[in-house]
């Protein structure tokens, strides 16, 4: 197990963690935290740096410029920059995991699976949409959450009108990077510039829209690999019955290789308890 660090195309550097199995290997898993998340914290991370290359299979968790609400991050010109979740533009996720898969690659693997929980998954699916990467050969989500879904449900809709009225009168004024008045989802703090990037409708981020289909799945009709979902049935960023939500999944991969969703009884956001299902469901499902 190894720390290990990359630099994006924009001159940031970030780090990871890697764990290779015995046996030599082309394949690997590279993880995506969700939202103000980390590349350590949630309790499936431990089990996968270990299980992951008992199967022969290199497990690399990373951060990306999202990691944490606020955290400061050097670059390669050797100055610093304030970033995290406050100060994130979601597009600029595909610079991150560009640099994540050329690491990856220059260490000989080449038979990469994305893995995303949360946010990361959209993460993934706008990467290998908008890439279409060669070197990536299926999409692992963990917690697909509908992020557009949860700014507009009616316990969120009227917090989300007064910050999204916030937010642009701070650009109008040229204050696009101050941060909001108050927190959101109980734990987000973004700027008015971040925010506006996260909510506005059929952004790029409207990606599993089970709360409006009517929005589609543009982006998950788009990907061509295999992709693997994984609800739980008490998980609050999916907002809808995880049964229905796979299902739309399912009826909207219309160009993918092969889809498989699994939902877990009583699994919450951060599936604990469900570690090794988990893992077992990766594991049968690449190979």
């Amino acid at each position: 197990m190894n720390f290990v660090e990359t630099t994006t195309k924009d001159n940031l550097i970030l780090q990871g963690l890697l764990t290779e199995p015995v046996n030599k290997t082309n394949r690997a898993i590279l993880h995506i935290h969700g939202m103000s998340g980390n590349f350590w914290e949630n309790s499936f991370i431990k089990t996968m740096l270990s299980d992951y290359p008992k199967n022969d299979i290199a497990f690399l968790t990373v951060e990306t410029r999202g990691s944490e609400l606020l955290r400061w991050f050097s670059t390669s010109k050797g100055s610093k920059k304030l970033l995290g979740n406050s100060y994130e533009i979601f597009e600029e996720s595909v610079n991150d995991i560009d640099a994540w898969i050329k690491f990856l690659e220059s260490r000989g693997y080449n038979h990469i699976h994305l893995q995303g929980h949360s946010l990361g998954c959209s993460k993934i699916a706008y990467y290998q949409k908008i890439k279409d990467n060669p070197a990536v050969k299926s999409l692992l989500f963990i917690s697909p959450s509908d992020m557009m879904g949860l700014l507009v449900e009616p316990n969120y809709k009227a917090d989300y009108e007064r910050f999204l009225k916030e937010a642009k009168e701070l650009i109008k004024r040229g204050k696009e990077n101050e941060l909001l008045s108050d927190i959101h989802w109980e734990f987000a703090r973004q700027s008015a510039k971040s925010f506006l990037n996260f909510s506005f409708e059929n952004n790029n981020l409207a990606i599993f829209n089970y709360y409006n289909p009517e929005r589609g799945f543009e982006t998950v009709s788009s990907i061509k690999v295999p992709m693997l979902s994984i609800f739980g049935t008490k998980d609050d960023g999916i907002i809808t019955d995880a049964y229905k939500s796979n299902e739309m999944l399912k009826r909207h991969a219309i160009n993918s290789k092969k889809f498989h969703g699994v939902v877990f009884e009583g699994a919450k956001h951060d599936f604990k308890g469900f570690e090794s299902n988990i893992v077992k469901e990766v594991l049968e499902f690449i190979k």
